[in-house]
């Protein structure tokens, strides 16, 4: 297991996930914790009073968040730093794309083939839609003022928008209760981004950010948590995929825009992330706990919270991205500290010299981590970098 120290030696980058990991359970990012990474970022061991000429040309602490979210969500987070740190960089949808937060730009995206993003939604939508749930374990409204809870009760009440109650005396009823059973009620979006051909090289060049596209199933259950532009779909997120596909009037031109699905979501209504991805099919399921590779390897599928499944193309990963990253710029495994909390983190964590998972981490994390560190209420993050210059 790697340790640090300023004395001895620091490492090269640290990278840290955002939701239950750097981030407060209020989504804010406390002051000890930005002053422990503005530390760690601006120390260089040649500014110590017993750092030695061989350590004159080694660089600075990198900084890192990686993500599941968009780079216009990570730019939201960016911005609660308050301008005392910036990160280097940031892998975003999970791995699928590197973002320059000073540059504002998008590089190396992973797309998940437009036939694969339509198989896997077709196989999401009839597995969510065939699992019953007793109506009395969907979770109730306990915040009567949010639209969310509010949809909720009204499709627990008039349970045919997406949906449908069957009573035990139907025909095919999943056990037998009072209640009857809420059939799953699947709802999708995706990250698109669209990008066009450079007349003169035939590079591709992407726009700055990814577009957000839902169905109203998703928006019903997520609008209140949907702080940027977003389009509903008018049918279908089959549809909409379909038309992604289909040739464009304007394909022969080498300037006509294209577009690709660099990350997918979907959610059942009834139920949570978790619940949902460990009852997935034996084609969709994981190849061990600690991988979020399907046995297919067609897609990966994984989860960073309690809302949504998370798909992206085969092989990607959080880990994935952090070596690429690593092998670019020249810093070896064993100079990277990770920080992480879920499975969408357990690749990450496991490439990293010293893989952390926090104390309010996934206990199949905490397995798998170097060692278990405090929660994100207690700052664990910030008391570990802090110890490195005791």
């Amino acid at each position: 297991m790697s340790s640090f120290h300023k004395s001895t030696r620091l490492p090269r980058l640290v990278v840290t996930d955002l939701d239950g990991t750097l981030l407060t359970p209020q989504h804010t990012i406390s002051s000890r914790s930005t002053s422990a990474l503005s530390l760690a970022q601006r120390f260089h061991l040649a500014t110590h009073s017993n750092a030695n000429d061989i350590h004159d040309s080694i660089p600075p602490i990198q900084i890192m968040i990686a993500s599941g979210r968009s780079p216009r969500s990570i730019q939201k987070v960016i911005d609660l730093f308050n301008g005392l740190m910036v990160p280097d960089a940031v892998l975003c949808c999970n791995g699928a794309l590197t973002y320059n937060p000073r540059t504002k730009t998008i590089a190396h995206p992973q797309f998940i083939p437009l036939p694969q993003a339509l198989a896997v939604t077709q196989t999401l939508r009839a597995h969510i839609s065939n699992h019953g749930t007793l109506r009395s374990h969907i979770p109730a409204s306990t915040t009567p003022q949010n639209q969310e809870d509010e949809d909720l009760k009204l499709l627990r009440l008039n349970s045919d928008i997406n949906g449908r109650i069957v009573s035990s005396n139907d025909q095919g009823a999943i056990g037998q209760d009072k209640d009857g059973i809420v059939a799953g009620r699947a709802g999708f979006a995706c990250e698109v981004i669209y990008f066009s051909f450079d007349s003169l090289t035939g590079a591709p060049v992407y726009d700055n950010d990814t577009k957000f596209i839902c169905d109203r199933t998703w928006e019903l259950q997520r609008k209140h948590t949907i702080y940027y532009d977003y389009t509903v779909v008018p049918d279908s997120m089959e549809s909409f995929l379909q038309s992604l596909s289909s040739p464009s009037p304007t394909s022969s031109s080498s300037t006509a825009p294209r577009g690709g699905i660099i990350k997918l979501m979907a959610l059942d209504r009834n139920r949570s992330a978790p619940k949902v991805f460990e009852s997935l099919p034996a084609s969709l399921r994981p190849s061990s706990p600690s991988s979020t590779t399907t046995a297919s390897d067609e897609v990966s599928i994984t989860y960073s919270g309690n809302y949504f499944l998370e798909i992206a193309a085969a092989g990607v990963s959080k880990g994935l991205g952090l070596s690429k990253y690593c092998e670019a710029n020249a810093i070896p495994a064993q100079g990277v500290v990770a920080f992480g909390d879920l499975l969408n983190d357990a690749e990450m964590l496991q490439f990293a010299g010293l893989g952390l998972c926090m104390g309010n981490g996934h206990p199949e994390m905490k397995a798998l981590a170097d060692r278990v560190i405090g929660t994100n209420t207690e700052d664990g993050l910030a008391q570990e970098i802090e110890s490195w210059f005791v």
